[in-house]
Order: structure tokens, then C-alpha cells, then sequence
């Protein structure tokens, strides 16, 4: 039988840290909007066990990411491809090393402190939820929260920027996973849905789930149990009231999460766990009316746990020969020295620090004669009926929308922020018509792959690798 337990813990980095999620945010965290939290579910059919932990963070790079799933695993007794790491994608979130190259010594140390807080904290979280494991039942369901809008514009000149696109594609659905005691009791709620945690903006400096708080906080106090939110495919969505602009976005934050929230509850109204619909049975009136009774469940359904993991290859665009490569070193090392002799600071300090980061991996890459491309992890898990996919980025709704469609299971979650987050993934569609250039500032973040600090950007056919390798994965786990 199928057994779940559930645990939470508080990952709140101290005042004072650097914020991650904005290029132009200039200051650190001064307040806190409430805790950012970590949630770990574990999953057992007494053969397999499953973590699956819920972050309220921008993303955990690799080699961050492999490495906590490891000390995950160990803990609870699972090889790594049996833990599955998601980030809420949240904007009000900390920087972690790989994030910020600040050249503050003081800032590195507080970054290298937290990365080991989490490496610490984390594993004994997720022993907690497997010594809380108890027999539980699990239904799926789906609804609809229209939150999100694509948010790739294109302009007259035919260049997009990052705005609304009314006609461009949104997955509005919201996956729902009912967890239950056999008494139909809650255990935990598990949610997921595409789109970006940006409600509170760039002159946020309030450490913030964003709207993701008050759609926990309005399920849990609703249902009971505890909740885990996993962010599916925002790499092109939006929010519908756009990214904050003012220090406090509280309204539009509660708006979004209430709408996300109450969606999620409608659709647990729907789901049970404990009984079925019974056949008709005639009351005994004049007017012999028919009802349905519900019946308990008197035959376990299949919750079988499986888990398939594969590396897949992502190729790059040609790097560029050693001489461009030092030209591009070169030009971000004067940039950084002007702009530290006038004085400046904030979003153009950031900006020329993590593009002379990202040209002295290129040079390193280039000099190396390294191959052009990456190796990401695809994960996919089978629980009964339920199949789910995560994935190491910042994935298209479309992405999410093919597999779902495509899967062979009836119920299906796919996921990017998974497990570590190598970039933006964009569809083919999505590139620019005129070709990606290396020296080229674009005006949308999937477009900028400095921002990784890849070398150069993803093939165009990137998006369709991780489809097919995902539904490829599917259909081996399917029974």
C-alpha cells in the first residue's frame, strides 16, 4: 500500500543578503513579507520511495543541485534520481553561489553560508517526512486559473521584448494532487501551474514567496495539511498584472494567489480518495426518488512507484575562435574598470560583472576545445496512474502542453525548475529570425544565455529534445 508523509522547514536567509530574480534591483533585503520555506513529500509503495521537496527560491544551480539530492538520497535511503528538487521560481528569493558577481567579499561569505545552510537543513527535512510516513491514498484532478499571459511582445521592428502577447500560447491548467489518509484526511495538497513569481518587483526588497504564499496559506488553512507548489512552465509567462513596479505589490500578489488558491480548492472538492459513487439506491417515499450513495473503496487502486532518469545532450551554437572569445573578454574588462572608476552601481555594475563572469568562462571553453553542448538530467516518475516529468530549466508553456497532450498516462505533470536549471529553454519558434548573435544585448530574458553563463545559446531544436527524450521516458514507465 501506498504510504506519503510530509514535513516543512523554514528557510528564510538573514536581512541584509543580496536579493536574486532582477538585474536592476540595486540594494539588499531590508524586511521580509513572511518565510520562504522548503517542503519535502515522501512517497513509498513499499518496494520505492520517492522525495519531492518544494523550495520558495529563484533555482538551485548544479553543482548545488546534484549535490543536495545526493545527501537527499542517503538520508532517506534513494539514489539521487529518486529525489526531485523544485523551485517556485520566486524573484524575492536570495542569491546563491553562481549567482551574483558582486566582487563583495562579505556578500560571498553570507551566499557561502547559505548554500551550506541548505545543504545542512534540507536532508534532515526530508528524513522528518519519511519517518512521518503513514498509509494515504492519492487522487488527481485539473482546473483552470487564467493568471498568466505570454509575455513575449513583438515590436514594429520585429524584435520582441518582454510585454504581453494576448494571442501568444498559455497553459492554463492546474495540475492538483489530492494526498490522503485512508480515513480521507488530508496529508498534503500538491499544485502546480506555469507562471513567473514577479508580482513583487525589482524595488521589492522583502524577502517574498510571492503569490505563492497566499495560495498555500489559503489551501492549508482551508483543506489542512500542508502544500507544496511546483512551478511547471513560466519561461514565457507573465502574470496577468504584469512584474511589480512599486516597493509593495501585496495586492496584486494576494489577487493572483487567492485566484490560484481557490482554483485548487475547487478542484480538491472534486477529488476523493476514500469511496466511490455507489450504485443508484431507491428511497423509500411515495415518490421512490433514486440517489447515489458513496461507498467506501474496497479495493486498493494501483499506486505503483517508478522512476526513469537519463541524461540528455543539448547542443550549442558554434563557439566562437579564441581570438573573438578574448575581443569579448576584453571589452567587459574595460567596461567593469570604467564603470567601477565613475563611481556606478546597481542594475549597469551588475550587468558588466556577470557579462566579464560569463566572457571568461566562454574564453575558458573556447581554449579548452570543449564540445559545444551541455548534458542535462531529464526525470520522469510513475505514481499509479499519475505520470511526471521534471526538467533542469526554464521550459515554454507550449513544451508543457505537447507532453501533457502526448503522454500516455491520464494524468500528467511536466515541470521545468527542476533539479538544477540550466537556462531558459525557448520553443524553436521563439528564436530570433535573423540568427542568436553572441554580441547582441536582446530585450527578453529567454534570449539572453549570459545570463546562465552558458558559453554561447542552446540549438534551436533544444526545446523538442527535451519533449521527445520526456515522452520517451513516459512511455517506459507506463505499464
Amino acid at each position: 500500500m501506498l504510504r506519503a508523509g510530509v514535513a516543512r522547514s523554514t528557510i528564510t536567509p538573514p536581512i541584509g543578503m543580496t536579493m536574486a530574480g532582477y538585474a536592476a534591483r540595486d540594494g539588499v533585503a531590508e524586511d521580509k513579507d513572511g518565510e520562504l520555506s522548503a517542503t519535502a513529500l515522501v512517497l513509498d509503495d513499499e518496494k520505492t520511495r520517492i522525495a519531492i521537496l518544494a523550495f520558495d527560491l529563484l533555482f538551485i544551480k548544479e553543482p548545488m543541485a546534484s549535490t543536495l539530492r545526493e545527501k537527499i538520497g542517503k538520508r532517506i535511503g534513494v539514489p539521487k534520481s529518486n529525489v526531485l528538487l523544485n523551485c517556485s521560481h520566486t524573484h524575492c528569493g536570495p542569491t546563491s553561489e553562481g549567482l551574483q558577481y558582486d566582487d563583495d567579499e562579505q556578500q560571498d561569505l553570507q551566499r557561502q553560508a547559505y548554500s551550506a545552510r541548505l545543504l545542512t537543513e534540507i536532508p534532515p527535512l526530508a528524513a522528518l517526512a519519511a519517518h512521518r510516513l503513514r498509509p494515504a491514498r492519492i487522487g488527481t484532478g485539473a482546473g483552470e486559473a487564467r493568471i498568466g499571459i505570454n509575455r513575449r511582445e513583438r515590436q514594429a521592428d520585429g524584435y520582441i521584448t518582454l510585454g504581453e502577447n494576448p494571442e501568444g500560447p498559455v497553459d492554463d491548467e492546474v495540475g492538483v494532487l489530492r494526498i490522503d489518509d485512508t480515513g480521507g484526511r488530508p496529508i498534503a495538497t500538491v499544485f502546480t501551474h506555469g507562471c513567473h513569481t514577479v508580482t513583487m518587483g525589482p524595488k521589492c526588497l522583502r524577502w517574498s514567496a510571492d503569490y505563492i504564499g497566499p495560495a498555500r496559506e489559503l489551501i492549508e488553512r482551508t483543506v489542512g495539511g500542508l502544500s507544496l507548489y511546483l512551478q511547471a512552465n513560466a519561461g514565457d509567462i507573465n502574470p496577468i498584472t504584469g512584474i511589480g513596479t512599486e516597493e509593495d505589490n501585496t495586492n496584486e500578489k494576494n489577487r493572483l494567489g487567492f485566484t490560484l488558491g481557490g482554483e485548487v480548492l475547487k478542484v480538491l472538492s472534486t477529488v476523493y480518495t476514500e469511496s466511490t459513487r455507489g450504485a443508484p439506491t431507491v428511497i423509500g417515499s411515495l415518490a421512490k426518488i433514486p440517489y447515489y450513495p458513496r461507498i467506501p473503496i474496497s479495493k486498493e487502486r494501483d499506486s505503483t512507484i517508478a522512476v526513469k532518469e537519463e541524461m540528455l545532450e543539448l547542443p550549442l551554437h558554434a563557439f566562437p575562435k579564441k581570438e573573438e572569445a578574448d575581443q569579448i573578454l576584453e571589452k567587459w574588462e574595460l567596461e567593469v574598470s570604467s564603470l567601477v572608476k565613475s563611481g556606478a552601481s546597481g542594475s549597469p555594475m551588475n550587468v558588466a560583472r556577470h557579462l566579464r563572469h560569463w566572457a571568461r568562462i566562454l574564453r575558458e571553453r573556447v581554449a579548452s576545445g570543449q564540445k559545444a553542448a551541455v548534458q542535462i538530467p531529464i526525470q520522469a516518475i510513475r505514481v499509479g496512474d499519475l505520470g511526471v516529468v521534471a526538467v533542469p530549466g526554464e521550459t515554454f508553456s507550449l513544451q508543457g502542453k505537447l507532453v501533457k497532450r502526448q503522454s500516455p498516462f491520464p494524468h500528467t505533470l511536466f515541470m521545468g525548475y527542476s533539479n538544477g536549471c540550466i537556462a531558459y529553454i525557448p520553443t524553436r519558434d521563439a528564436y530570433p529570425a535573423q540568427g542568436w548573435s553572441i554580441e547582441e544585448r536582446y530585450r527578453v530574458p529567454d534570449m539572453i544565455f549570459q545570463a546562465y553563463l552558458l558559453p554561447t545559446a542552446l540549438a534551436p531544436d533544444s526545446g523538442e529534445r527535451v519533449v521527445n527524450k520526456s515522452l520517451e521516458l513516459l512511455r517506459q514507465l507506463h505499464p
